[in-house]
């Protein structure tokens, strides 16, 4: 089989935090195991150049992994600034929101039956253009997020679009006194509620799956580099197949969680999946011990 080159011991501490932090999907993790180089297959003892023929379907795939993961991590630690302060403004924006709206909820409660409608509609558009300022920022963020492929990180902006296009057109309609009753204006937010939000979640869940898959990819790489290395008991090799194979498993459960068309059952499932990632992680922990313990015995010895 043919395999990237072995990484330094200190890389198994560094794989378990890897492996940690694919529960914070799809926000990243704190280790930094280094950036990976493109897969050259090995020159054919018959011939000094390789023919496709001479590639097992195994190297094929490791190759297209490699491939698949050029630039992965570096992308994700230059974009940590990045992602730490999207998340902080988003909280900040949402913060604002939720006490917009409790506001406005007091507001109306004081009006009287004259002013009641004035009130709630002026305070619908207000959370309507708090939440125009989410999606553009949101749009901003996925635009350069490292990991998801371009046609989930497409859609999911497409839908954002569509979602901010609508409520536009409502914001419009506000403006112009389309919306004169209570129950107009109910009709309005159910329309975005069931049609674009509805659509919107489920393109960044799928978004996000999409993302899970590239960490998932990433890790596999990581244990696959430290199988490698010569030294590495063979008893220690046994747990490290172990943890690759749950990962590609979970791999495989991820990749049909893209077919899924319901928002609610995709974010159930892919809960599930992020939590079954336990299993991986505890054969990669397996193995450093295993390796650990190997390594004091030789010592004393």
């Amino acid at each position: 089989m043919v395999h990237y080159l072995p990484v330094t011991p200190s890389s198994w501490i560094l794989i378990v935090f890897s492996l940690l932090g694919i529960l914070l999907i799809p926000f990243g993790a704190d280790a930094k195991v280094g950036l990976q180089e493109g897969y050259k297959p090995a020159a054919s003892s018959e011939s000094s150049a390789s023919s496709e023929s001479s590639i097992s379907e195994e190297d094929l795939q490791w190759a297209d992994r490699r491939t698949r993961n050029l630039g992965f991590w570096a992308a994700m630690m230059n974009y940590r600034k990045t992602d730490k302060e999207f998340r902080e403004e988003l909280a900040t924006r949402r913060e604002n929101r939720r006490n917009l709206r409790l506001e406005c909820r007091t507001d109306i409660r004081k009006a009287n039956r004259g002013a009641m409608m004035p009130i709630t509609v002026n305070c619908y558009k207000a959370t309507l253009s708090a939440e125009l300022e989410i999606l553009r920022r949101e749009r901003q963020y996925v635009s350069y997020l490292p990991g998801p492929t371009e046609q989930y990180r497409n859609s999911a902006i497409s839908h954002s679009q569509n979602l901010s296009d609508a409520i536009s057109t409502i914001m419009r309609g506000i403006d112009e006194g389309v919306y004169t009753d209570k129950e107009g204006l109910q009709a309005a937010k159910k329309s975005i509620g069931e049609v674009y939000r509805s659509n919107k979640r489920l393109a960044m869940a799928q978004m996000r799956v999409s993302r899970s898959l590239a960490w998932l990819n990433h890790l596999a790489i990581r244990l696959d580099d430290v199988r490698t290395r010569p030294e590495l008991p063979e008893s220690v090799v046994v747990k490290i197949d172990e943890a690759v194979d749950c990962l590609e498993t979970q791999e495989e459960v991820l990749e049909s969680l893209l077919s899924v068309d319901n928002n609610d059952a995709l974010i159930d499932d892919f809960r599930q999946a992020q939590s079954n990632v336990k299993f991986c992680i505890k054969s990669a922990r397996d193995a450093r011990a295993l390796n650990t313990e190997l390594e004091q015995q030789k010592a004393e010895k």
